[in-house]
């Protein structure tokens, strides 16, 4: 067995004398977790590492009681038997207790499928609209980091992995580098982009094909929703479409712009579109393609410089770089097209 099973084997044997849900009938890992088929029903039993803070924890509970109030299809919080929101335990893990939500399959492919996805994603945002608690995390580097770090976290990564390279990789890394620099130093383009101004909410900050619950079969509830609010913060709406178009309209190396338009269109059916959140679509997406290049690099740098083994995530990090790098070109050369329509099936 090892260390990771023996730690989650350690935290169930806390939960089992922490809730009451009655003996267990079977428990089987899941990410970030495990699931538990009780007397009471089937439950998830969601494990956070030990540095996250009771503010969060707060905030995600006090999230998933305002669903239950707002009669939105989410995970219902199982609280333990004094009560409490949460528990950690003795090994100092944070762990959150909620009914599991069983829902169909998320087919992709299904444009019925994909439209009431991007519903139950609105019909969230309509939900939250009145929760008041806001929860600020770090979600990464600013704008302002990848304009002053990425070049030179880009530049000293090409510099050292020339030694574990052959022509061919050197050569496809110089392409890629090249012109993920030249994106780098456009970064202040986005600084004025107007993000400032654009709505904010509790955003779900994961979705995904593994959150959307369709059909939950909970009776007198909506039949779709969203499950997996471990992420849930207060930012920028654009964030969680930006996730859907990766969901659901991602096509080779850019977008399905029929796709693009489809999911749009859902959406605002239900929660109302602004124009300004269309425009910085493509902006967001594109620095979260900056943003993973920089953490590899950047990370490659901090463990070369302290002396750790770097050699078996050289030929990882290239690809990454290569593909991120034609993501990039497909969305500059393809920005107005991508943008007309995303706008185009919104009601004016």
């Amino acid at each position: 067995m090892d260390a990771r099973q023996q730690a989650l084997d350690a935290v169930l044997d806390d939960v089992a004398a922490q809730y009451d849900v009655g003996q267990w009938w079977d428990v089987q890992p899941v990410s970030g977790g495990a699931r538990i088929a009780a007397e009471a029903g089937e439950f998830l039993v969601a494990v956070s590492p030990g540095d996250r803070s009771d503010a969060s924890l707060r905030f995600e509970a006090m999230l998933l009681a305002h669903l239950e109030d707002r009669a939105y299809l989410a995970p219902r919080l199982v609280r333990t038997r004094a009560g409490r929101p949460w528990h950690r335990s003795v090994a100092g893990a944070a762990v959150l207790v909620s009914e599991w939500v069983q829902g169909g399959v998320v087919d992709a492919s299904l444009p019925q499928h994909r439209r009431r996805s991007v519903r139950a994603l609105a019909e969230y945002h309509a939900a939250v609209r009145s929760f008041p608690p806001r929860l600020r995390v770090d979600s990464g580097p600013t704008l302002f980091t990848l304009e002053q770090e990425g070049p030179a976290a880009l530049e000293a990564f090409t510099g050292v992995s020339g030694w574990y390279l052959d022509a061919d990789g050197r050569q496809r890394l110089r392409s890629a580098a090249s012109y993920l620099w030249r994106q780098y130093i456009r970064v202040p383009e986005l600084l004025t982009a107007g993000g400032a101004t654009l709505p904010r909410l509790v955003i779900h900050g994961g979705f995904g094909r593994s959150g959307i619950v369709l059909d939950g079969g909970r009776p007198g509830w909506a039949a779709d929703g969203l499950a997996g609010f471990e992420r849930a913060r207060y930012d920028v709406r654009a964030l969680d479409l930006a996730a859907a178009l990766k969901t659901f309209a991602r096509a080779g190396g850019g977008f399905d712009l029929d796709r693009c338009a489809d999911l749009m269109a859902a959406y605002d059916e239900v929660d109302r579109l602004s124009p300004g959140e269309v425009t910085a679509l493509p902006g967001i997406l594109r620095v979260e393609r900056l943003v993973r290049v920089f953490r590899l690099t950047s990370g490659f740098v901090r463990r070369f410089g302290e002396g750790e083994p770097v050699d078996d995530v050289v030929d990882e990090i290239v690809t990454v770089a290569e593909a991120e790098a034609a993501r990039l070109r497909w969305l500059e050369e393809h920005e107005p097209a991508f943008v007309e329509a995303l706008g185009s099936a919104l009601v004016r």
